[in-house]
């Protein structure tokens, strides 16, 4: 039960959490740069975003763990509860991002617009990102000191205690309550799905789950467009982009996905 309620707890999080980075920082980001791309600002705002979601998720647990007793046991699973669902949620944005990408690759390419090294390179430095928000998860954890620092910091308590007011509002708190609940549930899906993949492959077994992704058919009438073995009159000389199928979902606008379309 106790670790129910601190997966309900960060769900709240999340989803509280993107609101408000879309209100503060994704918006005003559109109407000053007129949707215009730009690598650097996407870059530092990526960045920002999963480092600071990364420190949330540990405060998140440090705050559940102070304000309840639990055992040694509970506290490492609370905060091995807190990694799993960090690195699921970033894992299937991240997933995503490469189904939109390859969907946007697949069109720059057909059409000649010369876009592939852009959107390669933009994937490239969201795996890099992902992964140093995870470590900065693990580092908080067995680092105290170091997470002490950084769940102090302004710009996180404001944060925390924002989403803390947000979720507590009388009407707001059912609907947000209600969203959290089907997140919830879709971080176990994503976990069972992991742990399916993870097992096939080590066992050497195809994947069939690409076959149920309800993409998955476009995405295949793109590559073609792209095989330079394909009969399609539009496209002589593509070139396969090999990005995994994976979709997972989530329940955060895709703002940034569209921008980069």
């Amino acid at each position: 039960m106790v670790i129910f309620e601190n997966i309900f707890y960060l769900s709240i999080l999340y989803i509280v959490f993107n609101l408000i980075w879309s209100l503060i920082v994704q918006l005003p980001k559109i109407i000053i740069t007129s949707g215009k791309n730009s690598s650097i600002i996407n870059h530092a705002i990526t960045s920002a975003r999963y480092l600071l979601l990364s420190s949330l998720t540990y405060s998140t647990c440090y705050n559940y763990v102070f304000k309840n007793s639990l055992s040694d046991e509970m506290v490492v699973l609370i905060y091995l509860t807190g990694g799993i669902v960090l690195s699921l949620y970033l894992a299937g944005k991240l997933n995503k991002k490469q189904t939109f990408l390859r969907f946007a690759s697949s069109v720059s390419t057909n059409l000649k617009f010369g876009k592939n090294n852009f959107i390669r390179n933009e994937l490239s430095y969201e795996k890099h990102i992902v992964g140093i928000s995870i470590v900065i998860f693990a580092s908080c954890v067995g680092i105290p000191i170091f997470g002490e620092i950084m769940s102090k910091n302004l710009v996180n308590v404001w944060f925390l205690k924002t989403i803390d007011g947000i979720y507590n509002a009388p009407i707001l708190k059912w609907f947000i309550g209600f969203a959290g609940i089907i997140f919830m549930f879709s971080m176990f899906q994503k976990a069972i799905f992991t742990v399916k993949r993870v097992i096939s492959k080590f066992n050497g077994e195809n994947n069939t789950e690409d076959s149920q992704n309800p993409l998955n058919d476009i995405m295949n009438e793109f590559e073609k467009m792209n095989n330079p073995n394909s009969k399609n009159p539009f496209n002589e000389k593509g070139n396969k982009v090999d990005i995994e199928d994976d979709i997972f979902v989530d329940f955060e606008e895709m703002k940034e996905d569209d921008e980069k379309k």
